[in-house]
C-alpha cells in the first residue's frame, strides 16, 4: 500500500478475483472509488462508492448494491486485475475469459498480484498484454 501508484490513485478499477478482495476492500477503506465489472453483464460497470467492505462479502453482492456507471465516462487511476502467469518483462496471462476484457482499454497504470510461482522469466505463450506493475510477496517489478 505504500507504492506511489496506490497512494495517488482515487478511482479504481478492479476485476472480480478473489485475490483482489483485501485490495478493494483496503481501497474503500481508505475513501478510493472502487469500480467493478457486473457479475452477469458484460461490458457493464458498477460504482461501490460509498459502500462498506462488509456489505460486500461475495462478488454477486456487487450486482445487488453497486451503481451503474458509463465506464467511458469515468477516469480511472488505476486498473486491478488477477493473474494466470506473469514474467520478468510484466507480460500477463488471465483466464482468457471474463474480466479485462480483450478491447477494454484504460488509460492508467495496469497492476497484478502474482504468487512468486505464477512468475516465468518468459512465458511459455503469447502475452495478453503488458502491465504496468507486478506484485508478489517478495518484489515489485515495473513501475
Amino acid at each position: 500500500m505504500k507504492l506511489k501508484v496506490w497512494q495517488q490513485a482515487t478511482v479504481i478499477l478492479a476485476g472480480p478475483d478473489q485475490v483482489l478482495k483485501p485490495l478493494r476492500e483496503a481501497a474503500l477503506k481508505s475513501g478510493k472509488i472502487v469500480i467493478m465489472p457486473h457479475p452477469d453483464r458484460a461490458g457493464h460497470y458498477l460504482s461501490l462508492e460509498g459502500l462498506l467492505p462488509h456489505q460486500l462479502k461475495r462478488v454477486r453482492e456487487v450486482a445487488q448494491l453497486g451503481k451503474p456507471l458509463e465506464l467511458s465516462q469515468t477516469t480511472i487511476d488505476l486498473v486491478l486485475v488477477g493473474s494466470v502467469a506473469v514474467d520478468e518483462q510484466r507480460n500477463w496471462i488471465g483466464k482468457g475469459y471474463g474480466f479485462p476484457y480483450k478491447n477494454l482499454e484504460v488509460a492508467a497504470p495496469w497492476v497484478s498480484l502474482a504468487h512468486t510461482l505464477m512468475v516465468f522469466d518468459v512465458l511459455p505463450c503469447p502475452p495478453e498484454r503488458k502491465l504496468d506493475l507486478i506484485a508478489t510477496p517478495h518484489q515489485v517489478l515495473g513501475v
